[in-house]
């Protein structure tokens, strides 16, 4: 039942990555990178103003000047020469807190003799009073960081607020020139919420809606617009990550360095895309700044966790860069009622190595390997509950736990290993190539039901075990190529792009007896035997092809931005049980144009148009293969970004129409069918800040209207979708006193609503809504420590998501967390 040979492959890869982790460890080595003088040369006024009045976030802590001034130069996005005999064994108090750019700089250089001047468009020149501004010969040069989405950086994030990314365009584009709907979720909100999955992550983010299945370890389940998008709306760096039906790939928080989700289709860009959105996870990367940080976490349900991230140069010049980022967790399941009956282990390695042999060539490999072992939380199913006169003595059925924790587990090991290639011929042409190939190996046992409760007083649940066998293997690689260029009064920035993409599932399913539950008096720790029954065994190999073309015009003010793709998809599925393999062809062409205002005091209207294009694995009771799905969106929205200081405000209006929408079918029992069209109408806002009073707060506002509008089954025509909250809105704010007795010392807390949900396709039963509350304390201390405490669910509300085909599985309860986080 276990493919022997795909496990011992998955143990060379972690044995292999265990080496690369320890031969990048003891290669540590920080040194300053060799660089070009700098001219000197008036600064533009923009820079200029923005140098002077900007307001950045800065936690730079006292020590080697020449890191100190690496880390400024990381946190402004300016290129800073200095010259190296001048830093040699120089200490600095450090900065903390948010000022400018400037007054950053003077602090740091304060009680050395060391002066700055600015010496060109985005670069600044620290030297000797009376010396000559170049720094004389021998210079180094503090590297700038790309700034894009899918880029390494911090550069052009500050706080909670981000100004740009290429999760929208796939360019390094600001999110006001975007004409789509985007929110960041930046390293420092999650370090401020202690963020422990994807999940946690996006629950401040309007328009996602987090708890579609519960608090489930398994997965990191969530909806967007309404569509649900972890199956085929999870990016990394840029990448789409294929799934299996179960072997999804899973997120290690603790290794990203932000996280960017884009709302609405955007299939011109990345081919099979959900129409809800897509979020792209960026990866932690090297950076020629020293990094070294150790974290330790003791929170609820016996959660101890380890942490470390280690980075920087690795030569004297800088070409060769890396990171190492590990966590090491030992803990049962934060869930409501059964933490104490599954697990919620994790090992986690990611090393990263970044070779840049010019200025214009960079090469990056990122790898990761990753277990897990936890499982899942099935209940008695809620339509035991509503089975008329249904009594059960001192006991609630949909709290009872339908397995038994002998059994149950879900063992999962995760590979992943790519790089990211770019090139640069000219100012106005460069070549980029991102590529990944990741594997999932899961072995996944449980118990479910077979039979209700015969009578209203029967105390007996029949269940059966089932034990799947599945493996992930996927491979993907984006070609792009970027020009920047001019006709007449127009600005252009082309993208024209080739993208392949190939994901394989093998899954088997077993099914065997199992003794059945006593509703009224449950035991639990029962031998369950292993199963023999052949219920499933399908081998799915999936191919995509796709060619796109993008063109961001800007005429004066006015931006707009359009792109045209065609994709070609197949996919092979080999039913083993009657040996019927099925093959599917499709092709669509998808297109997207939007036209943007930027006015000059930080406002921007815009209007657009998207499709999505989905194929749909898996076939009907009759063998027939699903066609794919398709969705049109129109938004219109706007976007403000005050001038000259950190806060984002985005308002989005969108209506979303999506045919081929898969649903159970009514007559055979485990098969779906498709339906017909659900529409999807809301408006979203949403605002970030980072203030130089210490404060940063996110506050969002979620209105959806989801309705089918299409359907087989009459009484389910102009009805909701099970699982769908019609208003979401949420608030966090963070504050650090930044002078005084207390400076150092800050406090945040949060809101979060979520509207109520039905539980069936009819819409005659539904999960209340409910409101929770987070909160937490955090010390920063001078030499690197900082303390903190956070409390989500500070009420311990019990709400619950439950649909009448399943049983109720329920939100995160109350976490308390402790962290310690030491750098140097």
């Amino acid at each position: 039942m276990v493919l022997s040979g795909k496990r011992a492959r998955a143990r060379a890869g972690r044995k292999a990555l265990l080496f690369c982790s320890s031969a990048l460890a003891l290669s540590y080595l920080a040194g300053p990178a060799v660089a070009r003088d700098g001219a000197a040369t008036v600064l533009a006024q923009p820079d200029h103003q923005s140098f002077r009045t900007a307001t950045l976030t800065f936690d730079i802590l006292a020590g080697d000047l020449a890191a100190a001034l690496k880390q400024w130069a990381v946190t402004t996005g300016f290129k800073l020469l200095a010259p190296t005999n001048a830093l040699k064994g120089v200490a600095t108090r450090g900065i903390s807190g948010q000022v400018t750019a400037e007054v950053a700089l003077r602090q740091l250089l304060e009680g050395t003799r060391l002066s700055y001047g600015l010496t060109g468009q985005r670069s600044v020149t620290v030297f000797y009073p009376g010396a000559a501004l170049n720094a004389h010969a021998q210079s180094i040069q503090l590297d700038t960081i790309d700034v894009s989405g899918q880029g390494s950086g911090q550069a052009d994030v500050q706080g909670f607020v981000a100004r740009r990314s290429s999760a929208g365009t796939k360019t390094d584009t600001p999110i006001l020139e975007t004409p789509q709907s985007i929110s960041v979720v930046t390293r420092d909100q999650m370090d401020s919420r202690a963020v422990q999955t994807v999940v946690e992550a996006l629950q401040y983010t309007p328009g996602v809606y987090t708890h579609t299945g519960g608090k489930d370890p398994r997965f990191d389940s969530f909806s967007i617009r309404g569509f649900s998008a972890y199956e085929s709306g999870v990016y990394r760096d840029g990448l789409r990550e294929p799934n299996g039906s179960f072997a999804l790939f899973r997120t290690e928080p603790y290794g990203l360095q932000r996280v960017d989700v884009v709302r609405g289709p955007n299939s011109v860009l990345y081919g099979q895309n959900n129409p809800g959105g897509l979020i792209d996870v960026i990866t932690k990367r090297p950076t020629a700044t020293p990094i070294r940080e150790v974290v330790g976490q003791y929170a609820t349900a016996d959660r101890f966790q380890g942490a470390f991230d280690l980075g920087g140069a690795a030569d004297k010049d800088g070409k060769y860069l890396f990171r190492l980022t590990g966590v090491a967790r030992d803990s049962d399941a934060q869930i409501a009622y059964f933490s104490n009956l599954v697990k919620d282990d994790r090992l986690f390695i990611a090393p990263a190595f970044t070779w840049q042999p010019t200025q214009d060539t960079k090469l990056t490999i990122l790898t990761d390997f990753q277990h897990d072992l936890t499982g899942n939380v099935f209940t008695v199913p809620v339509a035991t509950l509503k089975m008329p006169g249904f009594v059960v003595t001192n006991v609630y059925p949909s709290k009872l736990f339908m397995g038994d924790p002998n059994w149950n587990k879900f063992d999962q090991d995760q590979f992943r290993l790519g790089y990211q290639f770019e090139h640069r011929f000219s100012d106005a042409l460069t070549f980029k190539q991102n590529l990944r190939y990741g594997e999932v190996d899961l072995d996944y046992r449980y118990l479910t039901f077979n039979q209700v409760p015969a009578t209203p007083t029967s105390t007996s649940l029949g269940r059966v075990a089932r034990l799947i066998d599945e493996q992930t293997k996927n491979f993907t690689v984006d070609n792009q190529l970027h020009s920047k260029f001019n006709t007449g009064p127009l600005q252009h920035t082309l993208l024209a792009g080739l993208d392949y993409q190939r994901a394989g599932v093998d899954t088997k399913t077993f099914n065997g007896p199992a003794p059945a539950l006593n509703l009224r008096d449950p035991v639990y720790g029962l031998t369950i035997v292993n199963p023999s029954q052949t219920l499933s065994s399908v081998d799915q190999d999936a191919k995509q092809l796709g060619v796109y073309l993008q063109d961001q015009i800007k005429l004066q003010n006015w931006l707009l931005t359009a792109g045209a793709r065609y994709d070609w998809a197949d996919m092979d599925s080999l039913n083993r049980a009657n040996n019927v393999k099925t093959v599917t062809d499709d092709e669509a062409f998808t297109k997207r144009i939007g036209l943007t205002y930027l006015f000059d005091f930080g406002l921007a209207p815009y209007v657009s148009y998207a499709d999505s294009f989905l194929p749909t694995p898996g076939f009907d009771f009759s063998s027939s293969p699903f066609k794919p799905t398709k969705a049109q969106q129109y938004e219109a929205g706007i976007k403000y970004q005050m001038p000259n200081t950190n806060l984002l405000v985005t308002l989005a209006a969108f209506d979303i129409t999506q045919q081929n929408v898969l649903k159970p079918d009514p007559l055979h029992n485990g098969y779906n069918i498709q339906i017909g069209e659900v529409r999807s109408r809301g408006f979203e806002a949403q605002a970030t800040a980072s203030l130089a009073q210490g404060l940063n707060l996110v506050a969002s506002y979620t209105y959806l209207d989801l309705e089918v509008t299409e359907t087989s089954t009459p009484s389910e025509l102009g009805k909701v979708p099970i699982l769908t909250p019609r208003e979401m809105a949420s608030a966090w704010a963070d504050y650090t006193f930044q002078s005084g007795l207390l400076a150092g010392f800050g406090f945040g807390g949060g809101v979060r609503y979520i509207g109520s949900t039905f539980m069936d396709p009819a819409n005659l039963l539904a999960n209340e809504a409910y409101t929770v509350f987070d909160a937490a304390l955090h010390y920063k201390v001078r030499d690197g420590m900082n303390l903190a405490l956070n409390v989500s669910n500070i009420g311990n509300k019990n709400a619950a998501a439950c649909t009448t085909a399943g049983g109720c599985q329920w939100i995160s309860p109350r976490i308390v967390t402790g962290t310690l986080t030491y750098r140097w």
